[in-house]
């Protein structure tokens, strides 16, 4: 996630090097900008996953009002006051994941989390809440307005796929969602009598290992990264790694176990992407800054991006992308 925050007064500054010192130690977070007194917003609004301003909310809104186009590509909009008391959720609160965020931050400063979207302030979640937060891409974008108001009035979704959901539908979901095991990969949500079509975008989970790490440090990497974004494995698509790691039995074994396919994923394609961290031991080694999260974006295909840098634990390390374009089947 690439987050922009934006400061008017010597006081928002200051709570702004405190956000970015805090954001920057979770993996979820790619990099943090702050911009001081420049509200020149366009490259901001095109280029940031969430935009933070430490300002009065009807600045804000009247900066952003000419850039905003749609609710599935806007970036995440929310703005806080300078003395840090209140985090407001003011644009694609569910696509845009700026409700999740707002309770994100809020709980690094000590601040209010300020959501008003019917669906979460009612503890429901919205269909475009669910296909953000699982990586699907919503076929029929039109629906999402009958879909989250039927929700709001009671009515349940049934979640139709080949692929198991059910541990998509965790405590928070199960009042609204049920699954149910027919069709194929793409999604298809009924609800008060409308069909939505959600299509997966590829998971890679990218994997990088000292020499003989066993498969429950693995496997246990795999799970702990998933859970910055509350993803269950059965989630993922692909566990990837250096093509010279392809005699590692704890990667194979780990690979096996959770039932995921197993990529490998050659020298030249490792090289080609352009990863967040950096190691100047791998890179010497293999020519690339972070086997796991080169061999996650390789993975995951056309358009991929980093959601989960890399973290490490005990010899091995874990990254995750997903593709910017959803799956062929």
């Amino acid at each position: 996630m690439i987050v922009t925050i934006l400061t008017l007064t010597e006081r928002a500054r200051r709570l702004a090097g405190e956000m970015r010192e805090k954001l920057l130690r979770d993996p979820t977070i790619l990099s943090v900008e702050v911009m001081h007194r420049n509200m020149d917003l366009g490259n901001v609004f095109a280029e940031s996953d969430i935009i933070v301003g430490i300002m009065a909310a009807g600045i804000m809104v009247r900066k952003i009002a000419p850039l905003i186009n749609n609710k599935l590509s806007d970036p995440g909009v929310l703005v806080v006051d300078e003395k840090g008391s209140n985090v407001i959720s003011l644009l694609s609160g569910h696509a845009g994941g700026a409700n999740d965020f707002a309770i994100k931050l809020a709980g690094l400063i000590g601040a209010n989390p300020v959501i008003t979207t019917s669906t979460d302030v009612n503890g429901l979640v919205g269909i475009d809440t669910f296909a953000a937060r699982y990586f699907y891409r919503i076929l029929d974008p039109h629906l999402i307005r009958h879909f989250n108001s039927s929700i709001i009035q009671g009515h349940r979704v049934e979640l139709h796929s080949s692929r198991d959901l059910e541990a998509l539908i965790d405590d928070d979901m199960r009042r609204t969602y049920t699954y149910v095991p027919e069709g194929d990969e793409v999604v298809r949500a009924h609800c008060n009598s409308r069909a939505m079509r959600l299509a997966p975008l590829k998971l890679s989970m990218g994997i990088g290992t000292r020499r003989g790490v066993g498969s429950d440090r693995v496997i246990g990497l795999i799970r702990e990264t998933l859970k910055l974004l509350k993803i269950p494995p059965e989630r993922l698509d692909a566990i990837a790694t250096g093509y010279m790691k392809r005699d590692e039995d704890g990667i194979r074994e780990a690979a096996r176990l959770l039932g995921v396919p197993l990529e490998f994923i050659g020298p030249q394609e490792l090289r080609s992407q352009n990863t967040c961290s950096f190691s100047d031991f791998v890179y010497e080694k293999f020519g690339v800054g972070s086997v796991c999260e080169a061999a996650a974006l390789s993975s995951a295909g056309k358009d991929s991006k980093l959601v989960i840098r890399k973290t490490k634990s005990s010899g091995v390390t874990a990254a995750l992308a997903v593709s910017g374009t959803p799956k062929a089947f």
